[in-house]
């Protein structure tokens, strides 16, 4: 058996499409029968050459799903990856002997052509056999090449619906990853969380920190609405009037009770949230009972605050409206780091504010003493930074007390959910752009200008690698006064020398200082023409193959900082990585897309082609029909010369029967050349000037033979159309010369129309009828015999004759 020298890797590529026994396919189905019409062949087969055997995907003419490979035409095919035409396989010296054609299928003549993908491998062909000798004309072997073709592009497509399926299951699995991921976050939060929907305060999640301060359980928090928290009712009306105004609400004191019916007072922070496809409001509850029962106690026991105020969890300062402090008490020291005597002795305040404009607005909370939560940014001795938030109060003698808390944790809570649902924003942007165009440069565009807006950075880049890992920037979103990129081609000779080799494995760069990276200095170099100081960097993987899906590099997408070196957080690096995926897969869609407005174009041009075929075939034939009309009419002229020169009335009368069979024929082909059909002949039309001419032939008196017509608007081929006209002629003629000799007026009726799927046609007379004895379907008579031979052989039909006043020749056959 020849086997080609490739097998494994074009076995390999085969299975990639994933087509060997799957059901049958149409568009598969269609192609085979489309091939045995065009070459009027009874074998069409669709074969793909597996290691051990020959699968048929289509077939037409056999009734095999498979053949062993040893015995496979189509093995030889693949082998030498050509053509291949076998006029008369028992004579051919090569396959002669091969056991196909010595079983039961008597098979004589085979052709076929491989199927060769893009990687050149031929993974089956498009073979068609006959059960006689053939010989190919110079146009059949293209007319096959070309069906193959259109074979081969359907496989692809099929591979590619495939492959379309896998990125939807890959893409709904990385979203399930990120939701269970945002839910271990939420619930990681140390402080009560609850999302509720707006429309009726529905409770749709909360974290476990909720339900632990609360004192439920998950059963108790079905069907649970959030104003059944409030300890007091008219708190939810001024929470959701105030979030209405603003759009969210920080830091808003409210007291809330327990399932055990005890209460306590917390900071609610509440902003609104698409959740699940339901508008809610996110309410952030932080428990600030114990300040508020301080607060209680030092309007009771002014006293006894100073050792209560030394214990509680929260920082507290006493001071005047100068910024001058008294008193502070050991949380305060131990967050901040300054001892009371620092504050006596120098202005702490102002090293913890260090820049003029927020120390002065810091004091002018302090003096306004509202009672508010204001957010600050606290500078620490050494060099930490602190999120704190204070409440001024003015007490009875004039002085301030400020109560702060220290919220680092909640702000990085804070941002870290604000990061997430930014992400979560933009990664909905480019999925609805993807969704809503296949136009790869709109959706690359519209991606860089989001990324660069959330990210803050000067420009943001998508780049692509040519085959020489040279490459080009395709689209770009950058700031005003930094140098335009867009369009550019880089021939980085870092690349093509094989840096960068971990974007190929899928590794993603952050890179705060170019200068302090390590980076080549050719690298630095093209970065410098760029004005870049920092940058990120993640690589756009493009998945391919069926089983063993691999990746390959189409192109990075990259941040850069301009103005200055940059410390990158870790979520801006996943921002960018997470955005790579429905990047690449924006670009495999408009690459599916470009193929098959490819392929509508090319079919577009292949209708054209058709159409202008069909319309010369017409024109052929119409000259046809009328050639062959004159050539009958001329044998009908020398027919009428003959007889003129004749006396015996037997020979007369034979050569005018012979005479009105040609006419009708002659008619029929006159008929075609004029339709506007070529294939079809208005039966009607025919049939009326067909009565005509055999009246006028047999020389009929006005009013001594009428003949009446039912004629249904049939259309019929140019066989059944001869066929009729020649029964009707044979049936009239025979009642004109035999059926009125003693009967002054006579009728004969004639009609025609469709029974179910059958056509029905009636040719009667009114005259003596036929002889007793006569057998009409074994006589010597020419007319009798020939309709009975057009009606049983010609039209497939069945024939009746009654004699009941006159004689009824009925014919059924199929329309």
């Amino acid at each position: 058996m020849l086997l080609p020298n490739d097998e494994n890797r074009r076995l390999t590529s085969l299975h990639s499409y994933e087509i060997l026994d799957t059901p049958p396919a149409e568009v598969f189905d269609n192609l085979v029968q489309l091939a045995a019409e065009i070459f009027d062949i009874p074998i069409v087969v669709i074969g793909f050459i597996d290691a051990e055997r020959e699968w048929f995907k289509a077939k037409q003419g056999i009734n095999e799903s498979e053949i062993p490979r040893n015995i496979s035409l189509g093995s030889h095919v693949v082998a030498i990856k050509k053509l291949l035409v076998i006029p008369d396989i028992l004579q051919d010296e090569q396959f002669g002997n091969n056991s196909l054609i010595l079983s039961n299928s008597h098979v004589r003549f085979y052709a076929g052509v491989p199927l060769i993908n893009a990687d050149g491998f031929a993974i089956g062909c498009l073979a068609i056999m006959d059960f006689v000798t053939r010989q190919f004309n110079y146009k059949m072997p293209s007319i096959l090449e070309k069906l193959a073709h259109q074979v081969m592009q359907q496989i692809e497509l099929h591979k590619e619906r495939i492959t379309a399926v896998k990125d939807r299951i890959h893409l709904k699995k990385a979203l399930k990853f990120t939701e269970v991921k945002l839910k271990g976050i939420i619930e990681a939060i140390p402080v009560p969380l609850i999302i509720s929907r707006v429309v009726d305060g529905r409770i749709l999640y909360t974290n476990s920190e909720f339900i632990y301060k609360f004192r439920l359980t998950a059963e108790a928090l079905v069907n649970r609405c959030i104003s059944e928290l409030y300890q007091n009712p008219d708190d939810q009306q001024k929470i959701l009037a105030a979030l209405t105004q603003n759009g969210s609400l920080i830091n808003y004191d409210i007291q809330l009770k327990r399932s055990d019916g005890t209460f306590f007072w917390a900071i609610a922070s509440l902003q609104y949230l698409k959740f699940n496809n339901d508008y809610a409001i996110l309410t952030i509850l932080y428990d600030i009972t114990e300040r508020k029962n301080a607060e209680a106690k030092l309007q009771e026991q002014n006293s006894f605050l100073q050792g209560i105020f030394a214990r509680i969890p929260l920082m507290i300062a006493i001071g005047n409206e100068d910024g001058r402090i008294e008193w502070v008490n050991q949380e305060l020291e131990k967050l901040l780091g300054f001892k009371l005597q620092d504050f006596q002795t120098r202005n702490v305040i102002e090293e913890l504010y260090p820049d003029p404009e927020y120390y002065q607005s810091v004091i002018n909370v302090m003096r306004a003493a509202d009672g508010s939560w204001n957010d600050f940014k606290t500078t620490l001795a050494d060099g930490r930074v602190l999120d704190t938030s204070w409440t001024n109060l003015r007490l009875a003698n004039g002085q301030i007390i400020a109560i702060g808390q220290d919220i680092t944790k909640r702000k990085q809570t804070e941002r870290t959910l604000k990061a997430q649902a930014e992400r979560e924003q933009l990664m909905r942007t480019v999925s609805q752009t993807i969704h809503k165009s296949l136009n790869l440069p709109e959706i690359l565009n519209a991606t860089v200008k989001e990324v660069r807006d959330l990210l803050g950075v000067d420009r943001v880049i998508v780049y692509q690698f040519a085959a020489d890992m040279s490459g080009q920037i395709v689209a770009e979103s950058v700031k005003p006064g930094w140098k335009v990129s867009l369009g550019v081609e880089i021939h980085d000779t870092c690349f093509q020398e094989g840096a960068g080799a971990e974007y190929h494995q899928g590794h993603k760069r952050a890179i705060a200082n170019i200068y302090a990276a390590g980076l080549t200095e050719c690298h630095i170099q093209l970065l410098e023409q760029f004005q870049v100081q920092a940058n990120l960097v993640v690589p756009i993987l493009l998945e391919i193959g069926e089983e063993n899906l691999t990746s390959r590099l189409w192109g990075l997408l990259v941040a850069h900082q301009c103005s200055a070196p940059r410390n990158w957080e870790a979520h801006e690096l996943d921002l960018l990585d997470q955005l790579s995926v429905p990047i690449a897969i924006a670009i495999q869609q408009s690459c599916i897309f470009q193929q098959a407005q490819n392929e509508l174009t090319e079919r577009q041009k292949a209708e054209i082609n058709l159409r202008t075929a069909l319309a010369e075939k017409e024109v052929l034939l119409k000259e046809v029909h009328h050639r062959v009309k004159n050539n009958l009419q001329i044998v009908s002229g020398l027919l009428q010369l003959q007889s003129q020169n004749l006396k015996e009335p037997e020979l007369i009368k034979t050569l005018r029967d012979s005479q009105n069979r040609i006419e009708s024929i002659s008619m029929v082909h006159k008929n075609l050349y004029t339709s506007t059909n070529i294939g079809q002949i208005n039966i009607a039309v025919y049939v009326e000037n067909l009565v005509t001419s055999i009246l006028i032939s047999y020389h009929i008196a006005p009013g001594k033979v009428m003949v009446e017509t039912d004629i249904s608007p049939i259309d019929m081929n140019i066989d059944q159309a001869i066929a009729c006209g020649l029964i009707i002629n044979e049936l009239m003629s025979n009642s004109l010369k035999y059926a009125f000799n003693e009967q002054e007026i006579g009728k004969i009726t004639i009609s025609l129309c469709i029974i179910d799927n059958n056509i029905e046609m009636t040719v009667q007379d009114n005259g003596i009828g036929l002889p007793e004895h006569l057998d009409w379907q074994n006589t010597n008579s020419l007319g009798l015999s020939l309709v009975h031979d057009l009606a049983t052989d010609q039209l497939e039909g069945n024939v009746t004759v009654q004699c009941l006043n006159g004689t009824s020749f009925k014919i059924i056959f199929p329309q």
